[in-house]
């Protein structure tokens, strides 16, 4: 399991809402102003999301969340072979459909519209696909306050 502490944002309809924390060694290591890490956490800002909760908590409480590891792996894997699934898919279609003249000139240009396409499809769909389908978090544990 991996382990991410997050504050409850809010709680509504039988759904907790929870933010992660900015972790602690971005603010300690000596390469913070060169670090890519640390200048994405400053520049995005971060997101909440819904998680079922079986623990009675409120809006400030320090929590524990976990994802399974297996789960994260595949939708890691997931998330890299569907573009380059749409990719391949596009180029065979192409290749077969286009007149001769066309099917070798504009397989590059076919080749990243489909890739392109792939990733704007899974970036549609992450809500629905990650935080749904392919792993739940789950709050392990309230921590305590800090």
């Amino acid at each position: 399991m991996i382990e991410e502490a997050a504050v409850v944002t809010r709680v509504s309809d039988g759904r907790t809402w929870i933010k992660s924390l900015q972790s602690n060694a971005c603010s300690g290591c000596a390469q913070h102003q060169s670090c890519g890490t640390a200048t994405l956490a400053k520049v995005l800002p971060k997101r909440e999301f819904p998680v079922d909760c079986e623990i009675n908590l409120q809006a400030g409480d320090h929590v524990m969340v976990a994802i399974d590891d297996s789960q994260l792996l595949l939708t890691s894997l997931l998330l890299y072979l569907v573009p380059l699934i749409f990719m391949l898919v596009g180029v065979g279609l192409a290749e077969a459909w286009l007149p001769a003249p066309y099917n070798t000139d504009y397989l590059p240009e076919v080749a990243l519209a489909t890739l392109l396409s792939g990733f704007w499809l899974i970036n549609r769909s992450q809500n629905l696909l990650l935080l749904h389908l392919c792993f739940k978090p789950q709050i392990v544990k309230k921590l305590g306050a800090e």
